[in-house]
């Protein structure tokens, strides 16, 4: 005869009230994404080089999640056809090349995208942060 006793903890509720919380987690982290998103598009609108107003108005963003994670991001696409074929007018614009080292309409200029993304990261963080503490209240 085996004498045998255990204990049992059936931990359902448990793992079923993380999954809620991780849900939550998401969904204020997809809000405080989507407004550092939109601010950054706006922001960066505002220093982008305006020569046709191409740049600024087909500028977007995306929020998108990948398992646990939240991937937001700013694009802008202004692809013009050129004396060498079709430019990038966005990426060159950003980066510096010529002709467009030196913007002609006051207040803009290059890196318009990446100079308030490192000048706001850290507020953008502390929005996420603080959507993520709502939604788990």
């Amino acid at each position: 005869m085996t004498d045998k006793s255990g204990l049992t903890f059936d931990t359902s509720a448990i793992t079923s009230g993380l999954d809620s919380l991780g849900g939550k987690a998401l969904e204020g982290g997809k809000r405080g994404m989507h407004d550092a998103m939109d601010d950054l598009l706006r922001r960066s609108r505002e220093l982008a080089p305006l020569d046709k107003g191409t740049l600024r108005i087909t500028a977007w963003t995306e929020v998108e999640t990948e398992g646990s994670s939240v991937i937001g991001e700013v694009y802008y696409s202004a692809v013009e056809d050129g004396k060498s074929g079709r430019i990038n007018y966005a990426l060159i614009t950003h980066e510096l090349d010529a002709p467009f080292k030196n913007p002609t309409t006051p207040g803009t200029q290059p890196k318009y995208l990446e100079r308030p993304y490192k000048e706001n990261v850290e507020e953008y963080r502390n929005w996420i942060a603080e959507e993520i503490r709502k939604e788990l209240g």
